[in-house]
């Protein structure tokens, strides 16, 4: 089963990982997101991945609910992003995505809200 917690630990936090062998193993080559209503697409994502882990320290996720039928996906997480100089942001996300016939994201879109750091 897919999961997007594994996904943002590769994505953002395993620098044994390339983001391009990161992206390879959890998203397919046409994959699109959308986070609060803007879409991007694979190599836009990318270069986020790559600003946001030139920061990062470490990321926790807190997975509340997940849910896989068929080729739909859903989850709600918190997530934790503790920045190098020690700040920390936390955030509820609640996505719902789509899997490829080869078990990797195709599309996700995603709403998320700030919550008060812990």
């Amino acid at each position: 089963m897919p999961s997007i917690s594994a996904a943002l630990r590769d994505l953002l936090a395993s620098h044994d990982l390339t983001i391009e062998e990161a992206l390879t193993r959890h998203v397919t080559d046409d994959y699109r997101q959308s986070t609060n209503g803007d879409w991007i697409d694979r190599a836009a994502f990318a270069q986020q991945l790559s600003l946001l882990r030139s920061f990062i320290a470490s990321v926790e996720i807190e997975v509340r609910s997940e849910l896989v039928q068929g080729s739909s996906y859903a989850e709600r997480h918190v997530i934790t992003v503790t920045q190098r100089d020690g700040v920390a942001a936390r955030q509820e996300v609640y996505l719902f995505g789509e899997i490829a016939a080869d078990g990797r994201f195709a599309s996700l879109e995603e709403l998320t809200r700030a919550l008060p750091s812990a």
